[in-house]
């Protein structure tokens, strides 16, 4: 994906000539409450190459959802279809350790040494804690090979000895890592695996169609993914070399993967999960909910309209609202997701997809960023 500005550049000039294109009339169905400008909607499918995909707005007790399919290649969401959500994973993963340290049994600013019995942990996790994780400020740092030795089985005390990927600046540094170790420290203090304990303690209370197992889902019921730029025909991806195991017992050392971005949801589920976090409710209380909200730290000159919350992204950009918004966005595979509410109104942006433009203003989808100026500016207020 492009990660500086002359990438995005480039990648959007060659966009429009290689990239495979959403059908003419993008829009399969509108399920709920009817959507006004869904002209506009039509257009920023096509102009993002959006394959197959479902976009839900809510305001209040309304709510509507939008799918659309593609043909070549051929991705067709329904109300149902799980998308695996990559780093919208990120959310649940917050929610669910909040939850966890709500009722004592994990405590945020113990250091992370303390949660498990190996004695071959890396000594800076003696210094950093739950709530530096969950923030991206522990100074964990994705190294090159992550997914390969996520695959190879390889300890995540070895990757990290072996990558040198500690910084000990204390700044924000995004790390898949960090968050994939949440999990780690879930499966040592619960012993059970973590798809087990996510199952339990979070989708199933909540009745979520979710799951961080995708092979237990039928693969019809998955949308697959296909990187639009550069193209390859018959590239789809349903599962994930990850996604294929189940997780059959607890690993703490190993199964650091699944925390920061192998959720498989349907968008039903996603909804749910934003309700968790942007409204009073029984699962966090509103204290937890405020301190997984405030600012803990700032993207920086790289991305001024960014902070971060606890596995929340927020956003302070005129373009899109006058008011806070909070979620988090997903790349993986080709994918662009996107989850957030409007702080203020509580109006709600889901889009979710199986291949889509991951040009970024920013750290910032731009096609992220054009759906919540449609939701917020254009549609939800004429609701």
């Amino acid at each position: 994906m492009p990660t500086t500005k002359l990438k995005n550049i480039a990648y959007q000039f060659i966009l429009p000539f290689i990239s495979p294109n959403c059908n003419t009339r993008a829009i399969t169905c509108v399920i709920g409450h009817p959507v006004m400008n869904l002209g506009i909607a039509e257009k920023l499918y096509h102009r993002f190459h959006i394959l197959g995909s479902a976009t839900l707005l809510s305001s209040g007790d309304d709510a509507s959802i939008i799918l659309t399919s593609s043909s070549d290649p051929h991705h067709e969401a329904y109300a149902d279809t799980y998308f695996r959500v990559a780093s919208i994973t990120k959310m649940a993963t917050s929610v669910l350790t909040m939850h966890l340290a709500e009722n004592h049994v994990l405590d945020l600013n113990t250091p992370v040494s303390t949660y498990f019995s190996s004695d071959a942990l890396p000594e800076c996790f003696n210094r950093i804690s739950l709530i530096q994780l969950l923030s991206h400020t522990s100074g964990l740092i994705d190294p090159p090979d992550l997914e390969s030795s996520l695959n190879k089985g390889l300890p995540f005390p070895k990757l990290i000895s072996q990558s040198h990927c500690f910084s000990s600046d204390g700044k924000f540094h995004y790390s898949n890592l960090g968050f994939g170790i949440i999990g780690c420290i879930l499966e040592s203090v619960i012993e059970k695996p973590i798809g087990q304990i996510f199952d339990e303690l979070l989708f199933i209370p909540q009745k979520m169609n979710a799951t961080l197992e995708g092979c237990k889902l039928t693969k019809e019921k998955i949308m697959p993914v296909t990187r639009i730029l550069p193209y390859h025909r018959d590239s789809d991806m349903i599962l994930t070399d990850l996604g294929s195991k189940p997780l059959l017992y607890p690993d703490p050392m190993r199964h650091y993967g699944h925390t920061a971005g192998s959720m498989y949801a349907d968008i039903a589920a996603i909804h749910k999960l934003l309700k968790l976090i942007s409204e009073s409710n029984r699962y966090l209380s509103d204290d937890t909910i405020s301190a997984v909200k405030k600012e803990h730290a700032s993207y920086g000159k790289i991305s001024p309209s960014l902070s971060y919350g606890l596995g929340l992204l927020r956003i302070c950009d005129p373009y899109i609202s006058d008011h806070m918004i909070y979620g988090h966005q997903g790349f993986a595979y080709g994918c662009a997701d996107g989850a957030f509410w409007e702080e203020q109104t509580g109006r709600i942006m889901i889009t979710l997809n199986g291949g889509c433009s991951e040009a970024r203003i920013g750290r910032l989808g731009t096609a992220n960023r054009s759906f919540l100026h449609f939701a917020f500016r254009k549609e939800l207020p004429t609701w």
